[in-house]
């Protein structure tokens, strides 16, 4: 069984894969960025960029193409900062004057999005940003760049996207809020897509575990790695859940109170121990045990990779155990049939 898919914006992906613009909506920064495939860049289409935006055009690029045109942080430390990886800019070393035009800016941004360019083929300082996206995408880390990139691969584009902030339309030296990213896209016939929608169209299309081995047995365990992330999680299984209907699922998240410390008067571990005595009278079941995820935001993905490891399982659908509520939040098993025990 496969999650459903989520509703992301179709028009998005075929605008992209068309070789025209969309607008990214990043909500959590309230602001906005155009954004093209690198790979079908032209002069017209970065001079629309660059109209409309500050004028600082960056190019999201896989952490390995990075490393294979030699492009290095540009932090002095050798660190890039964790929000946004930039390296040092670069202009093709070819086919350009200055580097600053709208053409000139085209051609470097077209070879960082060519398979077949190697260093030799730029100069050093240039006018365009490559940006090294985080490995993952989205999944990792929820930033401009990753989104861009995660999006034109998706279109079936090269994961390699050129992106620029847009700024406002009554004050142009300000970044365009959420009302001026509507109203500008409706003005140009542009599709927009969020940050989020991103991430979603991910957690329902990408495996995001891999099955390891079965280790013991009553109950046996299956352990799945991050496809990611290499973190390890674990699946308790008693009895056949494979094929059934309402299967009692506990999903415990990792707790180093408890599972490191051996502190017993941990309240999650106490929920574990119940919900392990209750699905051993049952006779069937699965206790999803997860590594815990390293920010609370991605309680998102660590839902989908609980769903993952259900599917995997052959569940057809879930009876939810109470006490799965990380952060507040009500957890749930994204795409698998659910109700609550």
């Amino acid at each position: 069984m496969r999650l459903t898919p989520a509703p992301v914006a179709n028009r998005a992906l075929t605008a992209l894969a068309d070789g025209d613009p969309v607008v990214l909506v990043d909500e959590q920064a309230r602001a906005g960025f155009l954004v093209a495939a690198a790979e079908t860049t032209t002069t017209a289409g970065i001079a629309f960029l660059v109209r409309h935006s500050s004028g600082l055009l960056c190019v999201a690029l896989p952490a390995a193409e990075c490393d294979r045109l030699r492009l290095p942080p540009m932090s002095a430390a050798g660190h890039p900062p964790a929000e946004f990886a930039a390296c040092v800019t670069v202009d093709a070393a070819t086919g350009i004057t200055t580097g600053i035009s709208a053409h000139d800016r085209a051609r470097t941004v077209a070879l960082l999005a060519d398979p077949a360019a190697s260093e030799s083929d730029f100069h050093r300082p240039g006018h365009v940003i490559p940006v090294r996206r985080t490995a993952g995408g989205v999944l990792r880390h929820r930033g401009a760049a990753e989104a861009a990139a995660d999006l034109t691969e998706a279109a079936g584009r090269r994961p390699a996207a050129v992106f620029a902030a847009l700024v406002g339309l009554g004050r142009p030296t300000d970044l365009a809020g959420p009302a001026e990213l509507a109203a500008f896209a409706e003005a140009h016939s542009l599709a927009t897509v969020s940050i989020g929608d991103v991430l979603a169209h991910r957690l329902s299309r990408d495996a995001l575990v891999t099955r390891r081995t079965t280790t013991w047995s009553s109950p046996h365990a299956i352990e799945y790695a991050g496809a990611f992330d290499g973190a390890e999680h674990l699946a308790l299984v008693t009895g056949t859940p494979a094929g059934a209907d309402d299967v009692p699922v506990y999903v415990h998240h990792e707790c180093r109170t408890a599972d490191v410390s051996g502190r017993l008067r941990c309240a999650c571990h106490r929920r574990l121990d119940t919900a392990l005595t209750a699905i051993t009278a049952e006779g069937c079941g699965i206790v999803v045990y997860l590594k815990r995820a390293a920010h609370p935001a991605e309680d998102q993905l660590l839902s989908s990779i609980a769903a993952n490891i259900v599917q995997d399982l052959g569940v057809r659908s879930v009876r939810l155990l109470a006490g799965q509520e990380p952060h507040g939040t009500a957890f749930r098993l994204r795409g698998v049939p659910t109700r609550p025990a």
